[in-house]
């Protein structure tokens, strides 16, 4: 018996979200230069970490709950640190900013927190 829940949904199309409006940042703030190293390689390390955050909240995901909340705590310190610095758009970082937060609180919830630490199916 599967106990797929809306939140579980939520938290993954969340993190589905996340990842693709950092792959369009990736492109449109995009720089040739040897200097924008850097802040590339920071829109891709945000994508992969949303994209695994939407992982997490599947029904095989391969997290517990506390890594679920430290990995959604990371990429929304690493979205928020790369704004402050200046490395992201000053909206992309707000907008993602605001969507780590939101995962923040899908995954605080306390259904989430049941459906992630139930034995999982083999």
């Amino acid at each position: 018996m599967s106990m797929r829940i809306n939140n579980s949904k939520m938290g993954c199309g969340l993190g589905i979200l996340g990842g693709v409006i950092c792959m369009v940042g990736l492109v449109l703030f995009l720089e040739v230069a040897q200097s924008a190293i850097v802040t590339m390689s920071l829109y891709m390390l945000a994508a992969v970490l949303f994209f695994a955050l939407a992982g997490a909240f599947s029904r095989t995901g391969q997290w517990s709950w506390k890594v679920l909340m430290f990995m959604a705590f990371v990429t929304a310190g690493i979205v928020l640190g790369g704004t402050i610095v200046g490395y992201y758009d000053f909206w992309f970082g707000f907008i993602e900013t605001v969507i780590g937060i939101l995962i923040i609180a899908v995954g605080a919830l306390g259904d989430t927190k049941k459906y992630l630490t139930r034995p999982r199916d083999a």
